[in-house]
């Protein structure tokens, strides 16, 4: 129970930084939603080695976590810099998908294929690291593709939200300067 406070309080001054550095409330939430994915994957290497959960678990958690937000920070910090050169969102996003791809691919690949050797021990010492090897490796396999696929299609359409919203605010402007306006000549 005291774990998952901690948890909280860390993710929300994760939260606070990266919204801070991207000046942004949705973009840290964006690079923030794989960390769910990685705890499903932690739990999918848990029931496929059989391994319960344990306290260790929790803390191999949090280092994905970690992996996870570098990686998904990686993209979204790359897709926000053409933007600023004033590429349309889509064409960012397939760019930074294409140039980022093999920096956030090495990073997880290599993070789980360095944890097998552990995962594949049999000895007493290791079965005590296992929760926490299962955990960090897993998840950051598992979100590995959050972060190649969901993560781009959830900025895209937060891009046509903002630009739908943006249009919906100047049809309002509009609507409101001409009702003003045929009050005045009446």
């Amino acid at each position: 129970d005291e774990i998952f406070s901690l948890y909280a309080i860390a993710f929300f001054l994760m939260y606070t930084l990266l919204a801070v550095a991207f000046r942004s409330y949705w973009l840290p939430l964006l690079v923030m939603t794989a960390v769910p994915f990685g705890f499903m994957g932690a739990i999918y290497g848990h029931l496929i080695f059989g391994v319960s959960m344990a306290l260790f678990s929790y803390f191999g958690i949090g280092a994905a976590a970690g992996v996870v937000i570098n990686d998904n920070l990686v993209l979204v910090d790359y897709v926000g810099r053409l933007r600023e050169k004033g590429q349309a969102a889509i064409e960012s996003v397939v760019e930074a998908g294409v140039t980022r791809f093999r920096p956030i691919l090495l990073t997880s690949v290599t993070t789980f294929v360095g944890l097998m050797p552990i995962m594949a021990e049999r000895s007493t010492d290791a079965q005590f690291l296992k929760p926490a090897v299962l955990a960090l490796a897993f998840g950051v396999l598992f979100a590995l593709f959050v972060t190649l696929f969901l993560v781009p299609a959830l900025y895209c359409i937060g891009e046509d939200i903002s630009a739908l919203i943006k249009n919906l605010r100047e049809k309002i402007r509009l609507l409101i300067s001409n009702n003003r306006q045929s009050v005045t000549e009446s």
